[in-house]
């Protein structure tokens, strides 16, 4: 992956979404300022629909839609949709003025919670964007056209709907808007006769949902054509390595961490005997190769792949360097750049994708060998990422990595907080990271940037002085 291209697509992405959202809010403020000042309940709840409306447009189509999970949309709605079942609970068990008012938001929430359960147990991946617009739109239609709530309210949460629809969309998700559009512009129109306020609120209500769809409609487009063009250098460099179909290699992108866990719990491994663990992950390193090219394309890790990258300096290690992701874009930069893990399918990847690109790597397998390669020049930057989780003595892996630094070194590492059920082979260490590597003489770099990149405490920087 080029991580050049990311960095570029990311910042237009932020620039696209930084307006659309200023547009938001200036249709926004218009309709407020038409519709006259309305009671400070409706106050509340309209800003609080716009903020979550503004947050999600900025966030979610980037999010969503870099990926190779196929799932990975309509869980996230469904997820989203139960968050904002309860909010409509809380903020109508709070707000509402009588008791028919609380009887349509019973029926509300009731409403939206059958289409979330019939959504959960058929999950109609395909349709998934007409099936939860569907719900919505009859829903809002109702309360529109028997002016069940403030015209100001029915607006945005019409145009967040459309954005929940248009947000999960798997395909043409301009056409998708047009659609959206269409149809929540009729219920606008249809509504208007009515009417739900003056000329000029039904006039400038519409701009909302436009600004809403369109510019939802517009993020995910460019996120899906960015996601396909790094799905197929993903899936050329593993053709090309294991001479797969890419239909072959979809099928492994979803189950590897599934197969990886199984296999784990079949082989009952004695967590301090090193040397079968070892075996397990040589013997399992072709579903690494496709569990960590997945994990590759997905949002949060180009993202954090980005953030370390910037630490850079110097003579670079990648200590357990899986499919060579950070080290060859080290090396691409100029960095000289040592590869280190066990031998495997992973090595062997890495150092093919390393030749066809004309990167000078240095590949090593052994601990004698990394302590040979240190004595010549040492490490002025190691990296250690979703690795130190996987080995039994943390403390001597830590020490060891402390060890091979250069002063005013930097050692970037985490240790995900142990076992889960996605992921058992994940150990669980009771280590005082923090202290542990201060005994060793080594101070952690935190700052303001620092808690900026990495607000988990799971992530670290180490700094040899």
């Amino acid at each position: 992956m080029n991580y050049e291209d990311q960095q570029e697509y990311l910042k237009r992405s932020q620039v696209w979404g930084a307006a659309f959202v200023a547009a938001l809010i200036v249709v926004a403020g218009a309709c407020l300022a038409i519709a006259g000042t309305p009671s400070k309940i409706v106050a509340v709840e309209f800003g609080l629909a716009m903020i979550a409306l503004a947050i999600s447009m900025f966030y979610a189509p980037d999010y969503l839609q870099l990926t190779v999970n196929p799932e990975k949309q309509a869980r996230w709605e469904i997820k989203i949709r139960w968050r904002a079942i309860g909010a409509v609970l809380v903020l109508g068990l709070l707000f509402a003025s009588n008791r028919r008012g609380l009887a349509w938001i019973l029926v509300a929430a009731a409403w939206l919670t059958a289409a979330n359960l019939l959504a959960q147990k058929v999950r109609p991946r395909r349709y998934c964007c007409a099936y939860f617009w569907a719900a919505d739109f009859i829903l809002l239609a109702v309360f529109f056209l028997l002016r069940l709530g403030a015209p100001l309210l029915c607006v945005v949460l019409l145009a967040a709907a459309a954005h929940l629809s248009i947000v999960i969309c798997e395909g043409r998700p301009l056409k998708w808007a047009v659609v959206v559009i269409a149809s929540g512009g009729l219920l606008l129109l249809s509504a208007g006769r009515r009417p739900i306020a003056d000329l000029k609120f039904s006039l400038a209500a519409p701009g909302l949902l436009l600004v809403s769809a369109l510019g939802t409609g517009w993020l995910v487009s460019r996120a899906q054509e960015r996601n396909a063009k790094n799905i197929q250098a993903a899936q050329r460099e593993l053709v090309e390595f294991t001479g797969y179909s890419t239909d072959r290699i979809w099928e492994l992108w979803s189950i590897s961490n599934q197969e990886l866990a199984k296999n784990w719990q079949l082989a009952g491994l004695d967590e301090n005997d090193r040397e079968r663990m070892a075996e397990w992950y040589r013997q399992n390193s072709e579903l690494y190769v496709f569990a960590i090219a997945a994990y590759n394309l997905e949002y949060k890790r180009i993202r954090s792949n980005l953030k370390v990258l910037r630490f850079a300096q110097g003579s670079c290690l990648d200590y357990g360097a899986g499919n060579g992701e950070l080290i060859l874009e080290l090396a691409r930069r100029g960095h000289p750049a040592t590869y280190f893990d066990v031998e495997g399918e992973s090595m062997k990847f890495a150092k093919q994708r390393a030749q066809q690109c004309g990167l000078a790597v240095r590949f090593l397998h052994s601990k004698e060998d990394l302590l040979r390669a240190s004595q010549e020049r040492g490490f002025d930057t190691i990296y250690s990422l979703d690795v130190l989780e996987h080995l039994p003595d943390l403390p001597g892996e830590l020490k060891l990595l402390s060890s091979l630094l250069n002063p005013r070194g930097l050692l970037i590492f985490d240790v995900p907080a142990g076992a889960t059920k996605s992921h058992p082979m994940h150990l669980n260490h009771r280590l005082d990271v923090r202290a542990f590597l201060k005994a060793e003489g080594l101070e952690e770099k935190r700052g303001l940037l620092q808690e900026l990149l990495f607000r988990k405490q799971e992530k670290y920087v180490f700094l040899r002085p």
